[in-house]
């Protein structure tokens, strides 16, 4: 497919990425201008994401991202896909918004218009509309928020597909020097942008993300001369907590994480860069988007969760061979469980968390399930232990059955709230404690545990 030829509207600068905005709240996108290009200059269209964003190469190979605003504006176009409302539809009067509009022809994503004319409303310093007049195909004219219009039109449209990579600093940075950079975009895609210098061409690539320590960098600068790598940079950053935890940088797999653990390379179309990109709100009510991000949420969740339990099955399996052993007292079984739990639900939680993804964008969530599966997997085997498995000298069975009930006694605390309305509100919390008493019905060996359970709560 050949790029399309356009022209710059007005005097811009061209970025590494589509987002150029730098401050503290936007760190993860690395981009730095690349050039300017001034008014008339004929570009070449190599990539959009979405219809506001354009990666544009210049004839003295320079390549880099502008928005829509600065290209010429085609005068056939079509109609942007936008929530419903008045102000998406063709009136006779500009300037007015919402039900104050004459409306004379609704439309929707991709109907076909010829712009006419713009114009610019000024309300306050602040509060800038910008109008176009366009015809449909019918021959209707009207006006219509510029917004609501793609300003470039690109048939195909061109949107490179590109996997994300995750690896360790050091190692990725020694293995690429002195390749060239043909092998480099065969497996990673074409470059985000190209600065040509008279030294040497820096190519920037977004999609690859480094960690070292307790950093995680997002984007790389690779510095080209003569078609060889000379030396690869990271780019920005910002602090990866997980980098913290004792042995993150070990268990951290390339093959996991880049092909195992990247869900998004499932979807990646080998055998060429050039995809339509699918929006769903082009296709059904925002609503039921909602609903069906929804699902996939709690879909992740259920995976997350029967993932996590997998070091507990093993734990599981290992400790009740050992409890088979009549020999060690339950002091020791509890070790092996709680031990087990603990070590390999950690090692289990930290290969998550640095390999697979979007388990790794939610880190947290992560670590919290996982703490809560190895708290919840060292209670049951305490239980269990103390419930059903005999703890005499030369017994050790999982014999124990009931043999009565004792209530110890209890303490009921009241709690009165008087809110600011003058209403108030009693909660109450009460405990009780009881004694269980369990016998071997293999030995007729006696044994005892307390028991406590709460009621209701309070609120502090």
């Amino acid at each position: 497919m050949s790029p399309p030829e356009k022209s710059i509207a007005k005097k811009a600068k061209i970025y590494s990425y589509k987002s150029i905005e730098l401050d503290n709240s936007n760190k993860k996108i690395f981009s730095e201008p690349i050039c300017d290009v001034t008014p008339g200059q004929k570009i070449l269209i190599m990539e959009s994401i979405g219809w506001d964003d354009f990666k544009i190469k210049l004839s003295d190979g320079n390549m880099g991202w502008i928005e829509a605003k600065y290209i010429q504006a085609d005068r056939e176009s079509f109609i942007k896909h936008q929530s419903s409302g008045n102000n998406r539809h063709i009136a006779s009067n500009r300037g007015a918004i919402g039900a104050d509009r004459n409306i004379i022809q609704e439309v929707n994503i991709k109907t076909a218009v010829t712009r006419l004319e713009e114009y610019k409303e000024v309300k306050s310093a602040n509060n800038i509309l910008y109008w176009t007049k366009v015809r449909t195909e019918e021959g209707l004219e009207g006006w219509l928020m510029s917004d609501y219009i793609f300003r470039i039109v690109l048939d195909p449209f061109r949107y490179i597909h590109r996997k994300d990579w995750h690896y360790n600093m050091d190692p990725f940075l020694d293995s690429w020097k002195g390749k060239s950079i043909d092998k480099f975009t065969k497996k990673y895609k074409e470059a985000y942008a190209i600065k040509v210098r008279k030294e040497d061409e820096i190519y920037y690539f977004n999609n690859i993300f480094l960690t070292k320590n307790s950093k995680l960098y997002y984007g790389i600068r690779v510095h080209i001369k003569d078609q060889e790598i000379i030396t690869i940079e990271a780019g920005r950053h910002k602090t990866y907590w997980a980098g913290y935890l004792p042995l993150s940088s070990q268990l951290r797999i390339n093959i996991i994480g880049n092909y195992l653990g990247n869900w998004y390379y499932l979807f990646e179309n080998i055998d060429s860069q050039d995809k339509r990109k699918i929006d769903l709100n082009d296709y059904m009510p925002k609503w039921l988007v909602w609903l069906i991000y929804i699902l996939v949420f709690l879909i992740l969740l259920g995976i997350l969760y029967y993932t996590l339990k997998i070091p507990f099955i093993i734990v599981n399996k290992i400790v009740h061979k050992q409890s088979l052993n009549r020999k060690l007292y339950n002091a020791r079984i509890k070790f092996y469980a709680i031990s087990g739990s603990i070590l390999l639900g950690y090692l289990y939680t930290v290969i998550i968390v640095v390999n697979i993804y979007p388990f790794n964008d939610y880190a947290i969530i992560t670590t919290l399930f996982c703490l809560g599966m190895i708290i919840g997997n060292i209670s049951k085997w305490r239980n269990d232990l103390d419930y059903n498995r005999c703890n005499a000298t030369d017994c050790h069975q999982w014999t124990g059955e009931w043999n009565g009930t004792e209530y110890l006694g209890g303490r009921t605390t009241t709690q009165t709230i008087t809110h600011s309305s003058g209403s108030t509100e009693t909660n109450s919390e009460t405990t009780k404690h009881y004694r269980e008493y369990r016998k071997c019905s293999a030995c007729g060996y006696e044994w005892s545990f307390i028991r406590t359970e709460v009621i209701g709560g309070l609120k502090y």
